[in-house]
């Protein structure tokens, strides 16, 4: 997946769980969705800080 697709992707999931924390009736549940949206925003924020340069990954690294 290009890097792009993967951030329109990310952008999308927090859209959905702030629009989701607004319909909510459960104060609790909406909280969750909440924080879901402000960790995916941050996990965006250090992707876009990375280098664009890294090189594909063919395989998940050895354990």
């Amino acid at each position: 997946m290009e890097r792009a697709e993967l951030l329109r992707r990310m952008w999308g999931r927090v859209e959905l769980c702030r629009r989701l924390a607004m319909t909510t009736t459960d104060p609790h549940t909406a909280d969750a969705l909440i924080e879901m949206a402000n960790e995916g925003e941050a996990d965006i924020r250090r992707l876009m800080a990375e280098p664009d340069h890294h090189p594909p990954m063919a395989s998940p690294p050895a354990r």
